[in-house]
């Protein structure tokens, strides 16, 4: 008899998995966001909602207000860096859909401040009514506790379109020019908000950009500045302005701030930064620098850059080699350092490797 050995068992080869693309798990991500969001905002209804005896809500509650506060309260439990950068704006829209259609009321804003904190929003003008309905357009997304714009010596109808604006922001209004920088100032001086963000009338700016200055004083910071020092050309090829700004850093012993400055917009400052600082000193944005790096105040960069430098609107008193805002800046860098050495000594921390000093001040002749 004949023995036929039996086969060995051929085990079936699995298909292989196919690598989740890294779209499919953004999109995974985005609507966990959206669906914990919107849940988030129908449950936060509650938390602070007092029924009338019809059910309807008081009318003297600030709804966008109280809805920014559930809101922070709720994303405080997360880290900003966390939420992709396209979730944040769609599961802001949907927290705020989830509380208005519990609580049956609408508002105007489709985005919130990542903080509990009130921020205001001071907006200079002059001669910029192209542009400036557009920027309040785009400030009317957030809910801010002030808008402050500043209109000082406007020929055009500025101040009409802010004061008409819905966003009922408080305008201030000056005849004649107070110059450079000075509106700045004088919003700071208005504003009673524990956050403060500083904008120009000159060119329309995302909100959604402007979140991450708002979260970097949330986290801590005093002054948060715009690091615009990657949009600038390379060392040799740069303008004297951004040179000098490198330069005041480094004398700051802040290399890694590099060009950025607070002459440039968008910037946040802190309450803290405002009342060690003052507000007068706004006017002087470098001064105003070199007196929060010197007092020990945090100042950082915002992860996030606003290209304003492609955006500039270009005028006479802006263009060509040696024109007056650039006679301006360098103007007010030179004041800052003058106070700085003021301060530290002429020579600030930069040792003198060359002469000895030391043999002067003790009296001792060199040439013996």
């Amino acid at each position: 008899m004949k023995i036929i050995p039996k086969k060995a068992a051929v085990k079936k080869k699995r298909p292989l998995r196919k690598p989740v693309a890294e779209k499919s798990v953004n999109s995974r991500k985005k609507k966990a966001w959206d669906k914990g969001a919107y849940a988030a905002g129908c449950r936060s209804v509650g938390w602070f909602w007092p029924k009338s005896t019809d059910g309807e809500p008081p009318e003297n509650i600030q709804w966008e207000r109280r809805i920014n506060v559930r809101w922070a309260k709720w994303f405080g439990k997360y880290a900003f860096r966390r939420v992709p950068q396209l979730s944040y704006p769609l599961a802001c829209r949907r927290f705020i859909r989830g509380f208005c259609e519990t609580a049956n009321i609408d508002i105007s804003s489709d985005l919130l401040l990542p903080t509990t904190k009130s921020v205001c929003c001071v907006l200079t003008v002059k001669n910029e009514a192209a542009t400036l309905q557009a920027q309040l357009n785009e400030l009317r997304r957030l809910p801010f506790e002030e808008i402050i714009v500043v209109v000082n010596g406007s020929t055009d109808n500025s101040y009409e379109v802010a004061r008409n604006h819905p966003v009922q922001a408080t305008v201030v209004h000056f005849d004649s020019a107070l110059g450079y920088d000075v509106g700045r100032a004088v919003g700071a001086r208005m504003s009673h908000s524990e956050m403060i963000l500083f904008l120009d009338g000159d060119m329309t700016i995302r909100v959604d950009l402007l979140l991450p200055f708002i979260y970097e004083i949330e986290k801590g910071a005093d002054v948060v500045l715009n690091p615009i020092s990657s949009l600038l050309p390379t060392f040799e090829r740069r303008d004297s302005v951004s040179n000098i700004k490198q330069f005041l850093n480094i004398c700051l012993g802040r290399r890694d701030l590099h060009a950025d400055s607070l002459t440039a917009v968008p910037h946040a400052l802190s309450r803290r930064a405002i009342e060690k600082l003052g507000t007068s000193v706004l006017a002087v944005p470098p001064v105003a620098q070199e007196r929060a790096v010197r007092l020990g105040l945090s100042v950082v960069r915002s992860p996030v850059t606003v290209d304003v430098i492609t955006r500039n609107r270009l005028r006479k008193q802006n263009v060509g080699l040696g024109n007056r805002v650039e006679h301006l800046i360098l103007g007010d860098h030179l004041e800052a350092l003058h106070e700085l050495m003021g301060n530290f000594g002429p020579r600030l921390h930069f040792p003198d490797s060359m002469r000895q000093r030391h043999l002067i001040e003790e009296g001792v002749d060199e040439s013996v």
